[in-house]
């Protein structure tokens, strides 16, 4: 958008005010699934704790994205917005198993993060699919604190427990449909994210069920001009070949989902005074 348009903006609606760019948010998500054409089952689902503007996500919804969330609030909030509980996953953590129960009673995904709350799901509702999320023991991320697959972290449960968490899913019955991680947030490096990855794929092996590989997200994004960014294009070509591998020894075609959030409405934000206007990143 340019500045003369977004002060006009103000001029009409008055100040201060909040302005989204479609066409960035649209760019965004056409670059990423432009990146990943090659696979023949892609699901992006958008991360509502980057921007819960309800306009927005109906804007993504419409673009055919998928939702992220990590509360019932934002469930909701996504429902209202027009996706469809299919198409909507739900890690939360710290949470009571009753508001897990209560998200699963809408029909959304469920993707749990320890062996506690998974083996007392699976006794009650062994009928419901879910997801697990695993803690690959993986530093990645722009910073300490938003690394959060590393041993350390509280997300996940960490590969090392396996043999835990195949001897609950058998006990109880219960039928694992999708594999999930999410490493941390502006991880620049796509090595440690191909890394990191074939942890997933491995772990992957041991569920028979499988119809989703989730890679969570965590791309860098530029905050500046001419700033570093992930390198989205060389990631998708490179996964992508890696992914169809899988899938081909694996003898099922998944769903390959990712949850990105800043890369697609960090660019996109613009707070408007009353004589100029200044891009929030």
């Amino acid at each position: 958008m340019e500045n003369r348009d977004l002060v006009k903006i103000a001029e009409t609606y008055g100040s201060p005010v909040y302005v989204y760019d479609a066409h960035a948010i649209e760019t965004q998500y056409n670059r990423l699934t432009a990146s990943f054409s090659g696979v023949r089952n892609l699901k992006i689902h958008y991360a509502a704790k980057a921007l819960t503007n309800i306009s927005v996500l109906k804007f993504v919804s419409g673009l055919g994205a998928a939702l992220d969330t990590v509360s019932i609030q934002e469930v909701l909030i996504g429902l209202k917005a027009g996706f469809a509980a299919e198409d909507i996953i739900y890690t939360p953590n710290g949470v009571s198993l009753k508001e897990i129960e209560t998200v699963a009673k809408l029909g959304v995904q469920i993707n749990i993060d320890s062996l506690d709350l998974l083996e007392q799901f699976g006794n009650r509702h062994p009928q419901t699919p879910v997801c697990i999320r695993i803690n690959p023991h993986v530093m990645a991320g722009g910073n300490t604190n938003i690394s959060v697959g590393h041993i350390d972290s509280k997300f996940g449960i960490s590969i090392h427990q396996m043999p835990l968490l195949l001897r609950i899913v058998e006990n109880t019955g219960m039928t694992i449909n999708g594999i999930h991680m999410h490493t941390g947030s502006d991880i620049l490096d796509i090595d440690v994210f191909l890394y990191a990855s074939e942890i997933l794929f491995e772990t992957a092996k041991k569920f028979k069920n499988l119809t989703f590989i989730d890679f969570g997200s965590g791309f860098k994004v530029p905050y500046k001009p001419n700033d570093i960014e992930t390198n989205i294009e060389e990631l998708g070509d490179k996964l992508t070949k890696r992914f169809k591998v899988f899938c081909e020894n694996y003898g099922r075609e998944l769903t390959l989902a990712f949850e990105p959030g800043k890369f697609l409405v960090s660019q996109s934000g613009y707070f408007l005074t009353k004589v100029n206007a200044i891009k929030q990143t």
